[in-house]
């Protein structure tokens, strides 16, 4: 199983990439997250993107000291580009609150509550949006065995871009006892359901369509899968019928409504074509901006280009009074 680390940085770090325009627009990626390489890539199509489309764009790769560097650099909106822990589960627009910058994406709450995924399963329960059967697994339970019937799913609690999870099936030769809960003290485990992955894109509120991941060389949409050319092969429109197509569009705005997200965010599910039921799996407040990622592709076939997309997310900007 790959291994991420989170990266304490003390100092951000700034490079300006054009220095004059309509406003000023802070990207802020990298950081401190294990998906800090992820945020990078993410930010390097962001800045090209507002660049080309006249702002005066200033990158800052955030260390700890980045209230510090908002308040030097004075931008006129924060382009919330990170990825993970501290940027994408509240922390970073927490502080852009209180410092009253505008910002990117979801607020506190709304990110607070995606990124944990026991929190967001609660609202999802509440709401009729369905789920699929799990149990929580705290290190001090010191449970020696399967905890749950095989085949089934770890996820640690709060991490993004498939970062440490891990599908056991029946025939897999996996002791669960020697789990070491690499990710934090506490993990879920989820039933595993056999079906098609499907993928939308919801944009203020209103979903743009939905794609369908077919994977090609393993199991699930796992980190390598996500980042990787050729390991995934994406069928947009989603084949599905009009009927399926308006339940998981209108399932993905229910589920962007309760959690009261804002801005671009990427719903998934799973498709199980014998019980005819689409299953929430998350929803992803900062859906990624690499070359292989799903939002963007979802809002092209629909004909809006890159640079249209990340003025529409820049129309969103705001801050929580």
């Amino acid at each position: 199983m790959l291994r991420f680390k989170t990266v304490f940085t003390s100092s951000s770090k700034l490079v300006i990439h054009s220095s004059e325009g309509k406003k000023h627009i802070a990207v802020v990626g990298g950081g401190m997250s294990a998906e800090r390489e992820v945020s990078l890539v993410s930010s390097k199509g962001v800045v090209e993107s507002l660049v080309r489309s006249g702002y005066k764009v200033t990158f800052v790769d955030m260390g700890a000291d980045i209230a510090t560097i908002l308040a030097n650099i004075k931008p006129d909106i924060v382009f919330n580009c990170l990825h993970g822990t501290y940027g994408e589960d509240g922390c970073f627009p927490g502080l852009l609150n209180i410092i009253r910058i505008p910002y990117t994406h979801s607020g506190l709450l709304a990110s607070a509550i995606a990124f944990n995924k026991i929190k967001s399963k609660e609202l999802f329960i509440a709401n009729g949006i369905p789920i699929a059967a799990h149990v929580i697994v705290n290190k001090n339970d010191n449970i020696k065995s399967d905890p749950m019937p095989r085949p089934y799913v770890i996820k640690p609690m709060n991490q993004g871009s498939s970062i440490g999870v891990e599908v056991i099936f029946v025939e897999d030769e996996y002791d669960f006892a020697k789990y070491d809960f690499p990710y934090g003290e506490q993990i879920i485990v989820e039933e595993y359901i056999k079906g098609r992955e499907m993928q939308v894109a919801v944009l203020n509120g209103k979903a743009l369509g939905a794609l369908e991941l077919k994977f090609l060389k393993r199991r699930f949409y796992d980190y390598d899968t996500k980042y990787t050319d050729g390991f995934a092969e994406h069928l947009v429109p989603a084949p599905l019928t009009k009927a399926q197509n308006d339940i998981l569009l209108n399932l993905s705005e229910k589920a962007n409504a309760v959690i009261g997200c804002t801005g671009l965010v990427r719903a998934e599910f799973i498709y199980n074509e014998v019980s005819d039921k689409f299953i929430i799996l998350e929803v992803n407040t900062h859906p990624g901006m690499t070359p292989l990622s799903i939002c963007p592709e979802i809002a092209l076939h629909q004909g809006i280009n890159f640079d249209a997309l990340m003025e529409e997310i820049l129309n969103s900007a705001r801050y929580e009074e």
